[in-house]
């Protein structure tokens, strides 16, 4: 999942360019979530109705996805609006060093921390590190005698082969119509691979393994970065001048159809429904409903000022997101197994809820400490170093041009 480097991506709002606050807030609502779920499980009483809610944080994963999908179309349509075309070799390297270099450091000190269970395995490490970790049960993995190399690598995987195609999605996907065609292709091929695949892979792996690969890969999550793309074109739509009275009356009432968003994501995660796409009935995973009710949460908040939704603290922790997604594991690890007792992780009923509370209040701030140390000495000179080398390609792309067009 990929976090905010240390420029926004700008979009053109009434002929100008406006900054958004709210791309790093929706970021840090994901990393929240995500954190909040994994709390779950070290409040093992924690009551049914309550725990329901919390490990709903899953989804945060699908939030990352959509807000990658709406800020990468910015960078890009910016990109071809400012020099004519966007550079995908450019598109490639910034990639690249936004999120290899604290993923590989990552995976060196969870092998250190949490060592194999059955030994260093060359092929694992190679497939976590090139990415294509979540094409196959073993290489995911989701039996559970496999070297996981990062925790939640998964996503990782998804994130990256969402950007090897993103540029043939950028160049194809140009409007509103068209965001819907792709979120239509997405889901309907989503379901067919799904179907197929499982009914593939079982009998040669177990029930749960192939349960969990089938919502991990691609081809699931895809659609979710589609339902991005119609967020971005929706944004762009609201951006022009004849939408000028709607949009400010979406901004007069964002606090209100965000908080609606919430409401509708409790009321979500209270509902039994697959998690995957497939063919048999009900059809509609929970994850997608879930990415619609985030689709509109984002675009509620594409036009807010600050406020309850947008806000320093929040926006903060958005920015440091992705070193929190690689190192909240370690620090709940460590945190849990220190407060346990003082903070009696093991109450039931109402304790447990205040337990859960006071545990979430004190590892919160922790993981962003340490998430901001990383993204301050790895992240941003690793994004620096990529832009760089981006603006150098950039450079002579446009140098080659020139040189042909004297000719």
């Amino acid at each position: 999942m990929e976090s905010p480097s240390h420029r926004r991506d700008n979009l053109p709002v009434d002929g100008g360019a406006r900054r958004y606050d709210y791309i790093d807030c929706i970021r840090g609502y994901a990393i929240l979530l995500v954190i909040t779920c994994h709390l779950t499980y070290s409040v093992p009483e924690l009551p049914y109705p309550v725990h329901r809610i919390t490990v709903f944080g899953w989804h945060g994963v699908q939030l990352f996805f959509l807000a990658s999908c709406v800020t990468l179309l910015m960078s890009w349509n910016n990109e071809v609006r400012r020099f004519g075309a966007a550079d995908a070799r450019a598109f490639f390297v910034r990639r690249f060093f936004r999120i290899a270099p604290a993923y590989y450091l990552a995976a060196a000190f969870y092998y250190f921390v949490s060592p194999p269970p059955g030994g260093f395995d060359a092929l694992q490490l190679l497939a976590t590190l090139t990415f294509v970790n979540t094409w196959h049960p073993l290489l995911m993995p989701t039996e559970a005698s496999r070297w996981l190399v990062v925790p939640g690598g998964w996503s990782i995987g998804v994130e990256f082969t969402f950007y090897f195609l993103f540029p043939i999605i950028a160049i194809t996907v140009t409007s509103l119509r068209r965001a819907l065609l792709f979120l239509v292709a997405t889901l309907c091929a989503g379901t067919i691979l799904n179907s197929v695949t499982s009914a593939t892979l079982a009998g040669h792996y177990s029930d749960s393994a192939v349960d969990n690969f089938i919502y991990f890969w691609f081809p699931n999550q895809f659609p979710v970065f589609a339902f991005g793309s119609v967020v971005y074109f929706l944004i762009v739509l609201m951006a022009r001048p004849e939408f000028a009275k709607a949009r400010r009356r979406i901004a007069r009432n964002s606090t209100l159809y965000a908080s609606i968003a919430v409401a509708m994501v409790i009321g979500l995660a209270h509902l039994h429904l697959p998690h995957w796409l497939t063919l048999a009935p009900p059809f509609v995973p929970v994850f997608i409903l879930a990415s619609v009710v985030f689709a509109g949460f984002i675009f509620s908040l594409s036009s807010a000022e600050r406020g309850l939704f947008v806000n320093r603290p929040v926006q903060w922790m958005g920015k440091v997101s992705f070193s929190a997604y690689l190192l909240h594991y370690v620090v709940i690890s460590v945190l849990t197994s220190r407060l346990s007792h003082v903070l009696m992780l093991d109450s039931t009923g109402y304790r447990a809820i205040l337990a859960f509370a006071l545990l979430w209040g004190v590892t919160v701030p922790a993981i962003f400490l340490a998430s901001y140390v990383a993204y301050r000495v790895i992240e941003l000179p690793m994004i620096g170093y990529g832009h760089a080398i981006a603006r150098r390609l950039t450079l002579a792309r446009a140098l080659a041009k020139a040189g042909q067009a004297s000719v």
